[in-house]
């Protein structure tokens, strides 16, 4: 059972303590991760500004503050994962090490949710539909990352190899 817990420069996720001794967030750490990681979903570009600018982009999320992330009609996005969460991660992991750890995040988040709309509604709507796919798909980039993961550390290569029993003392053991 996941369980999230916050108090400012420290967060709680699943029972493993993430410190920012700095308490200060390296936000161009947190938007490169974000985009990395697809949250919010379907916006490649992330921005972060004071305030919104007059013709703002449609494919652009622009931050605003800490975990205040909107679009280009001005309609707030909602994250999956908080900036100080993912700052706490790559501060205790690392950029790389950090994005396949979101992704899991990210699937237990909307696993939570797909829950919710399922026993709100009783049937499946398209809330629900939508909220499926988006959980399949961060299943998915879970998976594929941490098998990255280990073939780039050469854990799990998918080589075969043969090996032969050695003879020993000139006989079989």
């Amino acid at each position: 059972m996941e369980t999230k817990r916050s108090q400012g420069d420290f967060i709680i996720i699943d029972n493993t303590l993430f410190v920012n001794d700095n308490n200060t967030m390296n936000i161009e750490n947190i938007i490169a991760l974000r985009i990395r990681i697809k949250d919010p979903h379907g916006f490649p570009m992330i921005v972060s500004a004071t305030e919104m600018p007059a013709s703002p982009d449609e494919l652009t999320a622009y931050r605003l503050g800490d975990n205040l992330y909107y679009d280009s009609e001005n309609n707030r996005l909602d994250m999956n994962i908080s900036d100080n969460a993912l700052d706490a991660m790559i501060t205790t992991y690392g950029i790389d090490a950090s994005e396949c750890r979101a992704y899991a995040e990210i699937a237990k988040t909307l696993g939570g949710q797909m829950r919710i709309a399922r026993l709100t509604t009783g049937t499946e709507t398209t809330q629900w539909t939508s909220l499926v796919e988006l959980y399949n798909f961060y299943r998915q980039l879970s998976i594929d990352c941490k098998a990255q993961i280990s073939s780039d550390t050469g854990s799990n290569t998918g080589r075969i190899g043969r090996s032969k029993q050695p003879t020993i003392c000139g006989g079989w053991l």
